[in-house]
């Protein structure tokens, strides 16, 4: 599609046709340098969003309704087309329908959150809660502070009269925190600890790295257990809504970067939303909802990204996606495992 034929086309239209392009096998390495340069505008990247939420809706709508996927077929059948003309068509109307609300309509609700309490188990020194595979609990805790805790993750809490403390073990949790400036809320999660008195601010744990994501207020971040080399070329930092702290252990100091607290949060709605994410890095954060892994059969699927928003109670549509927009089939290998590969 030439520039003159972009000026000709709404976002939503172009949207479409680029979707069909780049699901196509003639695609070629220049037409995606010239979509990513299309997507750079963002009523294009827009567009192309809702694209994409309004085809996994159709994926969820047609598993659902057997009738709804007869009804399809039967009206792409009135008028034979070549396949990716009726691909076309048919993204087309769903960019529409999303851009209308049919998507958050039709869209099947997240699971609910675990109450106002999440599973508390015996602990040495305090309350443990934790959530399984795929599970999401909110905590109210007894100051009024509130703990929702996103998949396979375990947080222990520890309140004393002076100091109201909380161990992220494991995984990610959103921290809704009463104020209380005599008695501190903190935060420890591997290499870094969190001091607020009442603010929100979110904390992901993979391993030996930890990612501090601010949604209001501002917090005081600092190592947990400084070296005197850290004290001096690490010392205490502050964070404030919009920005985001990384760190691990093997590191002396951090990066604070912008970041989209919408985006990072959105998994408390129970959605997982992803922007150029390589497909590698896509698989691996909706494996964290899956008992059975998603893996990548062929190293060349990485220079695959995937864009759009994905529901995490159904990760496996996820798998349709990508397998509808890339040239990628999915098969199951013996332990149960989806793979994917290169389509034959």
């Amino acid at each position: 599609m030439n520039a003159a034929a972009d000026l000709r086309r709404s976002p939503d239209e172009a949207a479409a046709w680029w979707d069909s392009r780049l699901r196509s096998p003639l695609c070629t390495e220049e037409d995606r340098t010239a979509f990513a340069a299309w997507r750079e505008a963002p009523a294009n990247a827009a567009a192309f969003e809702r694209l994409q939420a309004g085809v996994a809706a159709l994926h969820e709508a047609f598993a659902a309704s057997p009738e709804l996927l007869a009804l399809h077929d039967e009206a792409l059948a009135l008028k034979p087309q070549p396949r990716y003309a009726r691909m076309a068509a048919g993204i087309a109307a769903a960019a529409l329908l999303a851009a209308g609300g049919w998507f958050a309509a039709t869209q099947p609700a997240p699971a609910p959150l675990g109450g106002t309490s999440g599973l508390q188990v015996a602990s040495g020194q305090g309350s443990l809660y934790q959530t399984g595979v795929g599970e999401r609990s909110t905590v109210t805790l007894t100051d009024g502070s509130k703990i929702t805790l996103n998949t396979r993750s375990r947080v222990e809490v520890n309140y004393t009269p002076q100091r109201r403390g909380i161990t992220l073990i494991s995984g990610q949790a959103l921290f809704e925190v009463a104020h209380n400036k005599a008695r501190p809320f903190v935060v420890t999660a591997g290499p870094r600890q969190v001091t607020a008195v009442g603010t929100a601010f979110d904390i992901r744990l993979d391993g030996a790295k930890v990612q501090v994501t601010m949604v209001e207020g501002k917090v005081k971040v600092e190592p947990t257990r400084p070296t005197l080399l850290q004290k001096v070329a690490a010392p205490q930092q502050s964070l404030v809504a919009g920005q985001q702290l990384v760190a691990t252990l093997d590191s002396i100091g951090s990066k604070v970067l912008p970041a989209d607290a919408s985006r990072t949060t959105s998994w408390r709605e129970g959605r997982v939303v992803f922007a150029d994410t390589p497909l590698p890095q896509a698989v691996a954060e909706m494996n964290r909802y899956l008992p059975s892994p998603i893996l990548i059969g062929d190293p060349t699927l990485s220079r695959y990204s995937v864009n759009g928003m994905f529901l995490t109670n159904q990760p496996m549509s996820f798998v349709g996606a990508v397998t509808a927009y890339y040239p990628v089939e999915a098969r199951s290998n013996a332990n149960g495992a989806t793979v994917l590969v290169p389509r034959s």
